[in-house]
């Protein structure tokens, strides 16, 4: 185990301390963003890229929120990093959050729907992205973690059409 000495003594790395929790049989909670580009009718998905776990499923764009940072921080640094454009966090609105559990990990999913992004989207990740109708999200494989949102997805993002 590496132990850093810090100002006010010894600190283990996160890394080293969720391996260790993991050992003794703590949970851990992870917090992750996803976003929910829309454009007219449609919304963004994409594939996890291949050599990621539960490559080749889809998903909305996202990820784990690192340590010490917000939310829409997190939001805006993952779609930057996927996608390649800036949302602006002006017209981002919270959807929805829920908890899954998974072996010896909790995560704490949080759903965002975007409408107005900079820069012209593509794969910066080697994923597949499409535009799709909320009607037609059921013909894609989805991570099990999103199909319960997907559930309430047109309800959330296009009440009026309800």
């Amino acid at each position: 185990m590496v132990v850093i000495v810090g100002a006010h003594g010894p600190v283990i790395s996160q890394k080293i301390m969720s391996k260790l929790m993991l050992t003794i049989g703590v949970e851990i909670s992870i917090q992750v963003v996803a976003c929910i580009l829309k454009r007219k009718d449609k919304v963004l998905i994409s594939s996890r890229p291949m050599g990621k776990e539960f490559s080749g499923y889809y998903e909305f764009p996202g990820g784990k929120v690192k340590a010490r940072e917000f939310l829409l921080e997190s939001l805006k640094r993952e779609i930057l990093e996927e996608l390649g454009v800036i949302i602006n966090l002006e017209r981002v609105i919270f959807l929805k959050s829920y908890k899954i559990v998974q072996i010896k990990r909790k995560l704490n999913l949080n759903f965002f729907v975007c409408t107005d992004w900079s820069g012209k989207i593509k794969s910066k990740e080697g994923q597949n992205i499409n535009w799709v109708l909320v009607d037609e999200l059921n013909g894609y494989e989805f991570l099990k973690s999103n199909k319960k949102f997907i559930d309430c997805l047109s309800y959330l993002v296009f009440p009026s059409t309800n």
